[in-house]
């Protein structure tokens, strides 16, 4: 697991993260997820971003099978970029722990409709990293 710090210091875990990338707003691309049946979607409370300036939608998804769960955030929020070094992502899907996110999970973001693409990002920087921190 990478980290920040050297051994013996404070270690922060890079969570696992998807860029999605699609044309639909967020009511209808949360609508056409909650319809699938593998997946269930509560909307939690707006994410802020480090600096408290910035409010996030974002909604928890638990992959029904086996209770696996990530965190959808919308990167535009009310006033800046989640992950900004990815601004054509509209959401960003996250581990909410070291594990990576449960591919079945990643396989139906993949095939819903008029999703252009779902990717495995790059860890973040160590100023980027600070947003991601808060969420585990």
């Amino acid at each position: 697991m990478p980290s920040l710090f050297a051994s013996g210091e404070f270690v922060l875990a890079y969570p696992t993260i998807y860029g999605i990338a699609t044309n639909q707003r967020l009511s209808g691309f949360v609508h056409a997820l909650s319809k699938h049946p593998d997946l269930d979607i509560e909307c939690y409370d707006d994410v802020l971003d480090y600096d408290r300036k910035s409010h996030h939608l974002n909604y928890m998804i638990t992959l029904l099978d086996d209770e696996s769960k990530c965190l959808l955030i919308k990167n535009r929020g009310s006033s800046s970029l989640f992950y900004p070094k990815y601004n054509n992502a509209e959401y960003l899907l996250c581990s909410l722990n070291e594990n990576e996110i449960n591919p079945e999970i990643i396989e139906i973001f993949s095939k819903l409709p008029d999703i252009s693409l779902c990717f495995a990002l790059e860890n973040p920087n160590q100023k980027q990293i600070l947003n991601f921190i808060q969420l585990q």
